[in-house]
């Protein structure tokens, strides 16, 4: 073997092992983002909501959204979306409707209770953006580059999903 194949093998087996690292370490951030405003809302008293359920009304926002909009953003399944946001109903946290033009079409707006755990939820986030850097020293130039690879990879499954690749 020579020494260019040799090193391309090795260049190959680290992008593979840094990859499947990135693979869980994302899942890992993901699963503790929801720990993290679970436990903020628990520790205002709001005890009722998961941090999935929390997320999806800090997503909806504070003007009506259509449901298609959350999924679009990718950030919720279709079936979880749909279960979650019947709770929310449930709980009180948002109102539904459907659209008056396009029957398929579900309208989202959060009630008083939903614009309370949403304004709860951006307070923890906006506090969270202050201490990164002296805390955990995470800085701007860092959660830029984590961005762009994120977005990255984000586009790269959707071409392998579009294209078949």
């Amino acid at each position: 073997m020579d020494m260019n194949t040799n090193t391309a093998q090795e260049t190959a087996t680290t992008v593979a092992d840094s990859f499947l690292k990135s693979l869980s370490l994302l899942e890992q951030a993901h699963r503790r983002l929801h720990d993290v405003v679970k436990d903020d809302l628990e520790r205002s008293g709001e005890r009722n909501l998961t941090g999935v359920q929390a997320l999806l009304i800090y997503e909806i926002g504070e003007d009506e959204t259509p449901a298609s909009a959350l999924r679009a953003r990718g950030a919720f399944a279709g079936t979880s979306l749909s279960y979650n946001v019947k709770k929310l109903q449930e709980g009180g946290y948002l109102n539904q409707v459907r659209s008056k033009v396009d029957k398929r079409t579900v309208h989202l707006s959060l009630t008083e209770r939903g614009l309370k755990v949403r304004k709860r939820v951006e307070s923890l986030f906006d506090k969270q953006a202050v201490a990164l850097e002296p805390t955990a020293s995470v800085r701007h130039d860092d959660l830029n580059h984590l961005n762009k690879t994120v977005s990255r990879l984000e586009r790269f499954w959707s071409d392998q999903i579009r294209y078949r690749l």
